[in-house]
């Protein structure tokens, strides 16, 4: 039987490339866990970074950007990482761009559509939005 008061969850920070998916991870934990850049695609596969207070835990998985553009080899790898992270986690961080909304975005959305899997959605960059 395990003990109630050890808990950890793990969760999936998931949206299409460049939204700040690692950005926000680095954030949420603290200190530079995952590589950001300005360019796409910079994490190409899950970064785990493991938050603990007392006997609980969070795990999040930072992953690649899902994305449509499947012609090369590699862009189908990340896209499979992504959605493969999702399949084992209890919560989904959706990262979404202030500022516009995309194909990829509505990717991302019809994929998490098909989870059983609570979703919050994460509305980055705000400052970037004009009044």
């Amino acid at each position: 039987m395990s003990d109630p008061d050890q808990e950890s969850a793990f969760v999936a920070i998931v949206g299409r490339p460049n939204v700040g998916k690692s950005t926000l991870l680095n954030q949420l934990l603290g200190q530079k866990i995952s590589i950001t850049s300005s360019k796409p695609q910079t994490t190409r596969h899950r970064i785990l970074g493991i938050e603990t207070e007392g006997s609980r835990q969070i795990v999040y998985v930072d992953t690649p950007g899902l994305h449509q553009e499947e012609k090369r080899a590699m862009n189908r790898l990340m896209n499979r990482a992504a959605t493969s992270s999702i399949s084992g986690v209890e919560v989904i961080l959706f990262v979404v761009e202030a500022t516009k909304w995309t194909p990829d975005d509505e990717l991302v959305l019809t994929t998490l559509k098909r989870t059983q899997r609570p979703v919050i959605l994460v509305v980055n960059k705000i400052d970037l939005a004009k009044d």
